[in-house]
């Protein structure tokens, strides 16, 4: 509902305001009154009105000083203010305009050309208003550190903030005759969009779904960019539009990830030692330490002590190191196979296949032995968590796409469940608990996989998950670019 004007009448005799109450009250505006110049101070001060009409023959404080002490006021200062009076000389009209009257209306007046004054000066102050807010709106808009950008119903851009601009490489400004720049045909330049499901319905918002993602993969010279993009459609007679948010979510992303490397790397790499140390609390059930079994648990204390020390120096060093940047680190894709055994045996799983493509062997892959071990081993994990014995059988495959010799794809199979169509378009999602579906239990954060997208996906890769068709289980897809040097150049 739109609200209503509000028009302050002052005048220190009822006649006068009972006058232009009449004449005012069927335009439908809010009216107040204030009989003196003080009051009429207090009233403009408590209601902030949109228009004062102000008689100026009043006695202690006539129009002229209202008027003056009104202008003087922060609050006050851009109100119009229509000075009415019986004065009709010049040099009063002169005085009025001096100290701030924007009209006036002489008595007696036109009730017609009365209205007609106070609709017009409401028209433009509203107008000016709109104006100023605008112009606050737009300073604000081209300050933040978010894009903005608006986009019309057939994807091209006519508008972006200097934020927007810079993400996506506009370099000069847009002109709104000349929509030649496509949103989606501007960001696949620079980016990647993520995920493939989240993207489809695009430009339709997406609030309260799998959130869609720009990520620009990182490289020798800069990390990795993460903008989260958000929609708004905004609807109109002529057309339709959609304001789509550019928020860089970078750091966050980094964050979450290393929260993820450190709580995995703790949880798997400290359990195996501590199990080895509870031989100490047997020694002191046991009366002579000289026999072999008491010897036998104190190298299995003295081993486990010195592997719990090497752990503990190994997580201190990957603290040290976690933020560093850049993380040009690559693995030759032969030593997945080590990793893969290593991981196997750690979780006590006896069915994993390797197949790796020979001509690949002494290739590499983007991100580091330490980031493959734990996306096996969240992979392997999965596998044996949603294996209906949990005794998965795994293959892991390493081969040439058909469509490009620039890339790997890596395969990681398993003949548990199945899948819903619903849980493959959001198991990429943070927070995101398919095993919610299969067994009605919630285990861990739901980080896993969503961690795992995201060092595919800053590594310039894709990801992709899909129900096996011969059997049971599930195909786990990652594609990543392959290269022939161990390090970036």
């Amino acid at each position: 509902m739109q609200q209503k004007s509000s028009v302050l009448i002052v005048d220190d005799e009822d006649m006068g305001r009972d006058a232009l109450e009449l004449l005012l009250v069927q335009e439908g505006y809010q009216l107040y009154f204030a009989s003196s110049g003080q009051e009429a101070i207090d009233k403009a001060n408590e209601y902030i009105p949109d228009i004062i009409l102000l008689d100026i023959m009043m006695p202690l404080m006539d129009g002229y000083e209202v008027c003056s002490r009104l202008r003087a006021t922060s609050l006050l200062a851009e109100v119009p203010i229509i000075m009415v009076t019986a004065l009709d000389d010049r040099e009063s009209r002169l005085y009025g305009i001096e100290v701030g009257a924007d009209d006036f209306v002489t008595k007696p007046f036109d009730r017609t050309e009365l209205r007609t004054r106070v609709r017009t000066i409401l028209r433009l102050n509203r107008y000016r208003r709109l104006l100023a807010e605008r112009s606050r709106f737009e300073w604000v808009v081209e300050q933040s550190n978010d894009g903005y950008v608006l986009i019309n119903d057939e994807d091209y851009i006519t508008y972006a903030n200097s934020a927007a601009r810079l993400y996506l490489n506009l370099l000069k400004e847009l002109n709104e005759n000349e929509l030649d720049t496509s949103f989606l045909v501007q960001v696949n330049e620079f980016y990647r969009c993520e995920s493939e499901y989240a993207w489809e319905a695009w430009p339709a918002s997406n609030a309260g779904k799998e959130p869609r993602y720009l990520v620009r993969p990182e490289t020798a010279a800069e990390p990795a960019l993460w903008l989260q993009v958000e929609t708004l459609h905004i609807p109109s007679d002529k057309n339709h539009e959609y304001l789509v948010l550019l928020r860089d979510i970078s750091e966050n992303m980094n964050l979450q990830r290393c929260m993820w490397s450190f709580q995995t790397l703790i949880s798997h790499k400290l359990r195996a030692p501590l199990n080895g140390l509870v031989c100490l609390n047997l020694l002191q059930e046991t009366p002579d330490l000289n026999t072999e079994r008491a010897h036998s648990m104190l190298d299995i204390a003295a081993q486990s002590a010195q592997r719990l020390r090497d752990q503990v120096l190994e997580i201190l060093h990957y603290v040290d190191n976690i933020k560093n940047f850049p993380n040009q680190e690559r693995i030759q894709i032969q030593s997945l196979a080590k990793v893969s055994i290593r991981i196997k045996w750690d979780l006590e799983l006896e069915n994993i296949t390797l197949n790796i493509q020979q001509e690949l062997k002494n290739y590499f892959l983007p991100l580091s032995a330490s980031s493959w071990e734990l996306i096996f081993r969240e992979l392997f994990s999965n596998a044996h968590k949603f294996h209906p014995n949990n005794a998965p059988n795994i293959t892991l495959t390493v081969t040439t796409p058909p469509h490009s010799q620039n890339y790997v794809d890596i395969h990681i199979l398993d003949d548990g469940i199945h899948i819903s169509k619903e849980d493959i378009k959001q198991v990429w999602t943070p927070y995101y608990q398919g095993e919610k579906s299969f067994t009605g239990e919630v285990k861990g954060m739901g980080l896993g996989l969503s961690m795992i997208a995201q060092l595919i996906w800053g590594a310039g890769g894709k990801c992709s998950i899909s129900n096996r068709v011969e059997t049971s289980g599930v195909d786990i897809l990652l594609q990543l670019p392959v290269y022939t040097e161990a390090i970036a150049i």
